[in-house]
């Protein structure tokens, strides 16, 4: 692969973390959980492309698990903001 593609491609995922991590650091609970499932799949975009240039064999493996573990952090943060809101209620 052209090496100015990856060097885009990686630039672009850097641009995208920092406005998903701007958008977490919103007071609405909605923007948190969205920007947090964002980053986790930004991240493991870039691990992917980072371990495929440079031949990383274990790389794929850590960005499944992150693309895994993203949904149920954010599943369990909405489970706890939900008993959270129900008990100030």
């Amino acid at each position: 692969m052209n090496e100015y593609v990856i060097y885009f491609t990686l630039l672009s995922l850097i641009f995208g973390a920092l406005a998903s991590l701007k958008l977490s650091f919103k007071k609405n609970t909605a923007n948190v959980l969205v920007g947090e499932g964002l980053l986790a799949v930004i991240v493991a975009t870039f691990i992917v492309v980072v371990s495929t240039h440079y031949g990383i064999s274990f790389g794929e493996t850590i960005a499944l698990l992150l693309l895994v573990s993203g949904p149920i952090g954010t599943i369990a943060f909405s489970k706890i903001m939900i008993k959270k809101s129900n008990s100030n209620s």
